[in-house]
C-alpha cells in the first residue's frame, strides 16, 4: 500500500466487513479501491458462489491497529 493514500471511512468500514466474514456486503466502488490498494485480495468461493474478498496482510494489519 503506497503510505501516502489516507484511507476513508467507508474504506475502514470495508475492511472490517470483510473481516468479519461479510465480504459480499461491501459497495463494488469501495471493494475495488481497496484491492488496487493492496488490502484485498479476491478469491473463490466455495461451491462456485462467485468471487470473494479476504483481507491482505496489509489489510489485516490495518484492522489490527484500528482496533488499538
Amino acid at each position: 500500500m503506497n503510505a501516502s493514500v489516507e484511507l476513508q471511512a467507508s474504506d475502514l468500514e470495508g475492511l472490517e466487513r470483510v473481516a468479519v466474514g461479510r465480504g459480499a456486503s461491501v459497495p463494488g466502488h469501495v471493494a475495488d479501491r481497496l484491492w488496487a490498494m493492496g488490502l484485498l485480495q479476491k478469491i473463490h468461493a466455495v461451491a462456485g458462489t462467485g468471487a470473494e474478498l479476504q483481507l491482505t496482510s496489509n489489510g489485516l494489519s490495518i484492522i489490527r491497529s484500528s482496533d488499538q
